[in-house]
């Protein structure tokens, strides 16, 4: 893999000469100018990074002739790479964000899982040190435990006068795709009903944010249901409208009421409803629009600003319906059109020669098992309970005999199980490089200290078998996280001035993104990233 990746270096020739680096006259400051009327539009002056939480590599192709929108434009005038995959294991949120932000694996980005164990004490970005801005009694979040810059961090290297915004649903999307810097860094709390930011990175709110949440949010509450946007003779497309292993096995089917569906009658539980919903997504580019009209992202000649969107709906819509689903079909045909009305934006605000755009995935999904063709299982708390009843006696056993290495001995345990899948101590994962191309991912996705698996804690890194999902889910829904095809694979697309459009079958990694965005905004990056640039200057 790693010959693959070195050699995935593409000629994209870039209109302009982007390589003109950041450049200004000391103790100038360059004002706003109108889209097109900058000095020199060879260079961009905002960089786009989309991420959409769970947009597995398939789904684009499947949908396309429904899109019209946001969607149709990145794949009628991108370069779209139609074979990245993801290099790492764990297939989970915050290690692809970290990886898509810094371009090297989650194990160097010290990021191995959503949440991990340090010692005794449970890790994420969620940062006891912070408060929420305006919420004091709430936990914020940081990025602390990253161990990596970001092509957010060399940009502002470059140029200390840039901006930097990131938003998303999420606060590990939001936090990690800012990398280490101070930016500006949003994300939804569903408990308060409103976007907020963390104490790592301002003291108050900004005026447009408050007045956002209490205009814009406010007026999110008329919007109690999800009705299907599918039109009637694309249904097909999708799978039937209802299953009896979708969303919490009742409510399958359109339309999603939230007084049928509401979480908690006793209490006011309508953002939680709503953050099940894809109209979070319309919020989430609502925020970010009002945020660069406030601030002039991307408007500024002479500078290359950063925008981060991480589009989360993606992600819930598919763990409770499945990527099959009539919901996701509608949920991505709705995203569809918020990516229009992104680029329809971006194009008036900034000017369509001035911005170019990098869209990935964090991850893929597992089909629900019961529509995998080839056959998929859903374990059930039985098949949990045996294996970890043998983990307990083996661990006994290991106890009395004083084992050397306990932690083979469990993975053999392990292995005795059919529907278990790979299985690796972290002595095989420190021994150096590997041949097993699983045993390669886990090492990738592997920070020594940092215990993110099932069975870290013990010595063991594991996943489940091919198309196995855990019995946590139930009855319903779906998830990722495993070291196979369906949830590594996702799309990953450039788009801007100078960038001929196009397909490309090759494999190439998500994280290669960083570079590369870097690259055509002429920003240096480290020289020890594990992505490569996907395209070649016109230096």
């Amino acid at each position: 893999m790693d010959l693959v990746r070195r050699s995935a270096r593409y000629a994209v020739i870039l209109f302009g000469g982007l390589s003109v680096l950041l450049a200004c006259a000391a103790g100038a400051s360059p004002s706003p100018a109108s889209p097109g009327e900058s000095p020199d539009d060879s260079q961009p002056t905002l960089v786009v990074y989309l991420v959409v939480d769970q947009l597995r590599g398939d789904l684009l192709d499947r949908y396309s002739q429904a899109f019209t929108g946001g969607f149709r434009r990145l794949l009628g005038e991108g370069l779209n790479f139609t074979n990245a995959l993801h290099g790492h294991s764990s297939t989970e949120t915050a290690p692809g964000h970290a990886a898509l932000s810094t371009g090297v694996h989650p194990g160097r980005a010290g990021v191995p899982a959503n949440a991990w164990r340090e010692g005794g004490d449970r890790v994420q970005v969620v940062d006891p040190q912070e408060r929420l801005v305006g919420l004091p009694e709430v936990a914020g979040a940081s990025p602390r435990v990253l161990l990596r810059t970001g092509l957010a961090d060399w940009l502002l290297e470059a140029d200390p006068r840039a901006k930097v915004f990131s938003v998303s649903a999420k606060d590990r999307a939001a936090v990690l795709m800012a990398g280490q810097s101070k930016g500006e860094v949003y994300w939804f709390d569903a408990l308060s009903g409103q976007f907020v930011t963390s104490t790592y990175y301002r003291s108050d709110n900004p005026s447009w944010l408050t007045r956002f949440n209490r205009e814009t949010m406010t007026g999110y509450r008329a919007d109690s249901v999800w009705v299907s946007t599918v039109p009637p003779e694309l249904a097909d497309l999708s799978a039937p409208d209802t299953a009896s292993f979708e969303g919490d096995g009742v409510n399958t089917y359109f339309p999603h009421r939230y007084h049928q569906e509401r979480i908690d009658p006793d209490m006011d539980d309508f953002f939680l409803w709503f953050q099940t919903t894809p109209m979070l997504d319309r919020a989430t580019l609502d925020l970010a629009l009002v945020a660069m009209e406030a601030e002039g992202v991307g408007r500024t000649p002479g500078r290359t600003d950063f925008l981060s969107i991480s589009f989360s709906q993606t992600d819930r819509v598919g763990h409770a319906y499945g990527p099959l689903s009539r919901e996701q079909m509608d949920n991505l045909l709705r995203l569809d059109r918020v990516l229009e009305d992104l680029f329809a934006f971006l194009d008036r605000f900034v000017g369509r020669a001035r911005y170019v755009v990098g869209l990935t995935g964090d991850h893929g999904v597992m089909t629900m098992p019961e529509r995998v063709e080839e056959g998929g299982l859903r374990l059930t708390q039985e098949d949990r309970a045996n294996v970890e009843e043998s983990l307990t006696r083996a661990a006994w056993e290991l106890g009395q005999a004083g084992h050397s290495d306990p932690a083979k001995v469990l993975t053999e345990v392990l292995r005795e199980f059919p529907f278990m899948g790979p299985a690796f101590t972290h002595g095989d994962l420190l021994a150096g490089e590997q041949e097993d191309s699983l045993a390669i991912l886990f090492q990738r996705n592997f920070t020594p200290g940092r215990a993110g698996g099932l069975l870290s804690m013990y010595g063991v890194e594991m996943w489940w078998g091919e198309n196995v999902l855990d019995w946590n889910y139930a009855s319903f829904g779906t998830t990722h996280g495993s070291p196979f095809h369906y949830d590594r694979w996702v799309p990953l697309i450039l788009m801007g001035p100078g960038i001929e459009g196009g397909r490309v079958e090759d494999p190439v990694q998500p994280l290669d993104l960083a570079p590369t965005l870097a690259r055509i905004a002429g920003i240096p990056y480290p020289d020890d990233l594990d992505g490569v640039p996907l395209i070649r200057r016109n230096d």
